[in-house]
């Protein structure tokens, strides 16, 4: 079924997506909305795309593991963070399958969320700066900002508009891979209207934003995946060669003085390797994983069972690691089919970005997406993204332009 865009179709989600950063709720009600109405005009479609995605399949089991969870109570909480996102995927996924006019969706998402960030990035960025005061204890002083902050004002790392640094990393991770989209697509000409002044200009500078909010959030694993967000881009994307040779002397430049001064307050040297609890942790979740290996432990158990074996640690949430969480806590089989899953959707997406001419709009716009599930999966090697509802909402919606890519290229191509 095919139809133009009407505002009842295209204002939830526009609204759901630009409120998502700053009202979680109100942002989710937007996504649900859309949602409910797809579901509504195409069950079956829905239906059929979670079947042969194999996503259903995989939410079946890891319902089976829950039951079988060490505290199943905490297991089903978890479902939370996957089986809804499976079925806003699959609606995001017919629905730009449906719709008449998708690419200039696709653009209308891109550019939302990219400016939605801007407030983001200048936030994290003061409060990095204000926390170098002399006494940055006075901040929970002032009203207004002891209302609105959630981070620690003791700790050099910028919060921002999220709970804990390495979740605003994982959010700029994202919006910085479609922010190089749109980068990369100024220069040609678009079929879906002109940005204003005001737009084309933040778009450009919001580059800059993110990798300065990054730096003040002290995530070095943020940091890896936008270096090489930043390196895949100038080595695909169609550009000037100087600009290419300046992007990477400049991505050099970054590296050294990163290694030099660390981020953040937070040095960067090969004790982060080798001293990182973060391989002690890694260790728990592989013996948790051989202890139940085909149920896994149950979503969210991890943290229940660990018994403080890492010293100065009492408390550790996961894995930090996606795929050693998920076999620890769901299991070998949800472990592998999860990732084949999802990685035949990426592998179809990439052959749909290599069928599109890179002097084409819609490759640099698909790039973004590219780019932007990329970072996320590279930050996900080292840390966990999905509890948090925003990184895991922008995520599954990179995911569903991939999925629908190889469908919109077709329509493109002939």
């Amino acid at each position: 079924m095919q139809g133009i865009p009407r505002w009842h179709q295209v204002l939830p989600i526009c609204l759901g997506l630009l409120s998502y950063p700053y009202s979680m709720f109100v942002g989710l009600l937007g996504l649900l909305s859309l949602s409910i109405w797809q579901t509504l005009r195409s069950p079956k479609a829905i239906f059929f795309t979670l079947f042969n995605s194999g996503l259903i399949a995989i939410a079946v089991l890891m319902v089976i593991s829950s039951s079988q969870a060490v505290y199943p109570g905490e297991a089903y909480l978890q479902l939370a963070h996957f089986l809804p996102f499976f079925w806003l995927w699959a609606c995001l996924t017919v629905y730009l399958q449906q719709t008449l006019h998708p690419w200039a969706q696709i653009y209308r998402w891109t550019v939302v969320l990219v400016l939605a960030a801007v407030p983001i990035n200048l936030v994290g960025i003061v409060e990095y700066l204000l926390k170098l005061a002399p006494n940055p204890a006075l901040l929970p002083y002032f009203p207004l900002i002891d209302w609105l902050y959630l981070g620690d004002t003791d700790i050099l790392r910028a919060y921002s508009l999220f709970d804990y640094p390495n979740t605003l990393a994982s959010y700029l991770t994202l919006i910085l891979g479609l922010n190089l989209g749109l980068v990369f697509l100024e220069g040609q000409e678009t079929p879906w209207g002109r940005q204003s002044t005001l737009s084309l200009w933040l778009i450009r500078a919001n580059v800059l934003l993110t990798l300065g909010c990054l730096f003040a959030s002290g995530s070095r694993n943020g940091l890896l995946a936008a270096i090489a967000l930043i390196v895949v881009s100038l080595l695909r994307m169609r550009t000037n060669r100087w600009v290419r040779l300046l992007g990477l002397a400049g991505l050099a430049l970054i590296v050294v003085t990163t290694l030099s001064f660390g981020v953040a307050g937070r040095s960067v040297s090969w004790s982060w390797v080798t001293d990182d609890p973060r391989i002690q942790v890694w260790r728990l979740a592989w013996q948790m994983f051989l202890d139940e290996p085909i149920l896994g432990q149950g979503l969210g158990n991890y943290k229940l069972l660990y018994n403080g074996e890492i010293p100065l640690y009492t408390y550790i949430a996961h894995a930090h690691n996606f795929w050693l969480t998920l076999a620890a806590e769901a299991g070998l089989i949800v472990t592998v089919l999860f990732t084949l899953a999802i990685g035949l959707i990426c592998y179809r997406g990439c052959r749909a970005l290599m069928s599109l001419k890179p002097a084409v709009s819609h490759h640099a716009l698909l790039m973004g997406y590219c780019l932007a599930f990329l970072g996320i999966a590279l930050f996900s090697l080292l840390d966990i993204t999905y509890f948090e509802a925003r990184v895991n909402a922008v995520t599954w919606l990179s995911l569903s332009v991939i999925a629908a890519s190889p469908v919109l290229s077709q329509k493109i191509n002939h």
